[in-house]
């Protein structure tokens, strides 16, 4: 056992070689070292961004929005008319 919900069992001894089961919750990820390291580099890989990924952001993230109308990414948006309740954010039972 590890720990209260990981029970690793041998299935099967032959010669050299052994099998074995882990039995784990779902949200426990089991791999064998070699897949396990594959992830960790290709995570790696995907996190490091390269100076031209970078320098090329800048000119695409203004270019996403007209400032001029208040729609521009992270802006204020559209502003509700004076006959528009504004939303509280309350759904549900909350909201009766």
């Amino acid at each position: 056992m590890i720990g209260h919900d990981i029970k690793v069992t041998v299935i099967v001894i032959a010669g050299d070689k052994v099998r074995i089961g882990i039995d784990a919750p779902l949200e426990v990820e089991v791999h064998r070292e070699e897949v396990y390291l594959e992830i960790q580099e290709a995570n790696r890989r995907a996190a490091s961004a390269s100076a031209e990924g970078v320098s090329g952001l800048p000119p695409v993230l203004r270019d996403q929005g007209d400032t001029t109308t208040g729609d521009a990414p992270g802006g204020p948006g559209p502003q509700a008319s004076e006959d528009q309740a504004p939303d509280r954010g309350v759904s549900g039972s909350a909201a009766r």
